[in-house]
């Protein structure tokens, strides 16, 4: 624990370097995003190293802050590791922010350059980070990863080129690094206050490790797992739920940058996966593209070197909840560990064998993996101005949820990350920005209710009153709200509720152009337009979105 997670990694490439690290599907490659299938320990170390180099002899100082904006790709972690390695710390930006969530950003960290990938979800984010960029004189580079890089951004060093010799390693040239340990920051990432805006979370590396340890204890992941997962590790749940078990554990982690599951029961074959990390409404699709190919999960008979493992899913629910997701139209093949968001500051296991229901939270201390307290602990829950919730009997209170522990990551951070330690064995305790209410009369459980101010799209949370503001400013609209139908199989559908003007005839193809114009992310377009005569409202003038449909 006291090591840091790159020095860890460079360790298991020390004992393992010809076995397989990482692998990237099929799909990278056609879509452009990267050109490597597969590397090794000893390959992807030489390559931490090298660009480790390249970002030392740039001039960046210990602790200075790098944004970080990549897909799925095998590029991804092992630039993370560099940046670490060279004393840097990545501020991770998730794939779905484009311009005014950037300049939000830049607003609440100062950072010295962006890492992007020239194609990420169709989007070519350079024009607008070249803007940025013209506001913020501290930016001292725009790095990409891609082909045909436009004029000003600096291209980083490739793997292909590693691996073609058309790279060498510069251990000479690299400068010496201050004394690290696993108290100090290692990553950004961002949590949401009560008016959710984004906020940016300092996670140490011993936090990292300690909320992985978690997952790991309730996933049962054996060592040196295999896992599949398609979050990138720019999204806390890729992070936490695949990243650093991979580290931790030194295996082996398959990245899926497409969500068309019918080319994963390949993988599951051919690699042996025991570990999946997915959105839970996908479950069901992965389950079914492996029937309709006519293989379980599991390979070859089992023998004493490779006993049968039937896979585990770390499925992340839609939003906090009390009962278990399962998946639609039944249950799959492998036990399943549901995976709770606390709003970017940790990730909650619930494993469904153990009849946990999905967003649960005892109040005190979450007890160790064998049931032993865990002093400090992993993470320790407590309710603040709880008040008796409406409606409801008197036994039940409603409050703010705040958490305190090792696995917690940091809302108030230092700017001076990578040389100030965190006092994070010391009660500090941490405003989820989320509502929670006890639910037994024994006061000791306490359930997480979903954000009033979120929609979910798919597995995405987006702002709703971001998306009201941006579906209200299309001409020949009087109001207009968003909202989310149940689907099946992506788990929701993202509607836009709209009042037209008066003799106005908005067509969804206008409405569509009209917000590309808005540089947005593709996620927040909504997939048609529903025409109302009122958008129904609370009391506080909130939108109540569940009754949209049942107005006229």
């Amino acid at each position: 624990m006291s090591q840091t997670i790159d020095q860890i990694f460079l360790n298991h490439a020390e004992t393992r370097g010809d076995d397989l690290a990482l692998t990237d599907c099929a799909s990278a490659h056609r879509l452009g995003l990267s050109a490597i299938d597969e590397i090794s320990y000893s390959t992807a170390a030489e390559y931490i190293r090298h660009n480790a180099a390249f970002f030392r002899q740039l001039g960046f100082r210990e602790g200075d802050i790098i944004l970080v904006q990549m897909p799925n790709i095998a590029e991804t972690p092992l630039l993370l590791l560099a940046l670490i390695n060279a004393g840097l710390v990545p501020c991770l930006l998730p794939s779905h922010w484009r311009g005014k969530e950037l300049t939000d950003a830049l607003e609440k960290v100062t950072p010295r350059a962006i890492i992007a990938h020239k194609c990420s979800a169709d989007h070519d984010p350079f024009p607008t980070l070249f803007e940025l960029a013209a506001d913020y004189i501290g930016l001292r580079f725009i790095f990409g990863i891609g082909s045909d890089l436009p004029d000003g951004v600096t291209p980083l060093p490739e793997i292909s080129d590693l691996i073609e010799g058309r790279l060498t390693a510069e251990e000479g040239q690299q400068k010496a690094l201050l004394r690290r340990s696993g108290e100090q920051a290692a990553l950004i990432g961002w949590t949401r206050d009560r008016e959710a805006a984004p906020q940016p979370v300092a996670y140490t590396h011993l936090q990292l490790m300690a909320n992985a340890h978690l997952i790991i204890s309730a996933a049962g992941v054996p060592g040196r797992p295999s896992i599949l997962t398609t979050y990138a590790p720019t999204n806390p749940i890729g992070l936490i739920g695949a990243f650093i078990p991979w580290i931790v554990e030194g295996g082996v982690i398959h990245l899926s940058a497409s969500l068309k599951h019918a080319l994963n029961p390949e993988r599951f074959k051919n690699h042996k996966i025991n570990l999946a990390l997915m959105p839970e409404s996908l479950h069901h699709q992965l389950c079914s593209a492996a029937k309709t190919a006519g293989h379980a999960h599991t390979t070859e008979p089992p023998t004493a070197e490779a006993p049968a493992a039937e896979p585990h899913y770390l499925l992340v629910a839609r939003a906090p909840h009390d009962n278990p997701p399962e998946a639609a139209g039944g249950k799959g093949p492998g036990a399943v560990t549901s995976l709770i968001d606390l709003n970017g500051l940790c990730l909650l296991p619930r494993n469904q064998s153990l009849s946990a229901k999905g967003a649960l939270l005892p109040l005190g201390p979450l007890p160790g993996p064998d049931g032993e307290r865990v002093d400090p602990p992993f993470i320790e829950a407590r309710l603040q101005g709880a008040t008796q919730k409406a409606g409801s009997d008197g036994d039940v209170l409603s409050g703010r949820l705040e958490l305190n522990g090792t696995a917690i990551a940091f809302a108030d951070w230092q700017p001076d990350m990578t040389t100030t330690r965190h006092m994070n064995f010391n009660p500090h305790w941490e405003q989820t920005g989320l509502t929670a209410v006890i639910t037994d009369q024994a006061m000791s459980l306490i359930r997480i209710e979903p954000s009033s101010g979120t929609v979910y799209y798919g597995s995405n949370p987006l702002n709703s009153a971001e998306l009201d503001r941006l579906y209200q400013a299309c001409p020949g609209i009087i109001d207009a709200a968003a909202f989310t139908i149940r689907d099946e199989l992506l788990g929701e559908r993202l509607l836009a509720a709209i009042i037209p003007q008066p003799g106005a005839a908005l067509s969804y193809e206008e409405f569509k152009a009209h917000l590309l114009t808005q540089n947005i992310s593709p996620a927040k377009i909504p997939e048609k337009l529903v025409t109302v005569e009122e958008i129904p409202r609370t009391e506080d003038g909130l939108v109540a979105r569940r009754e949209i449909l049942s107005h006229p």
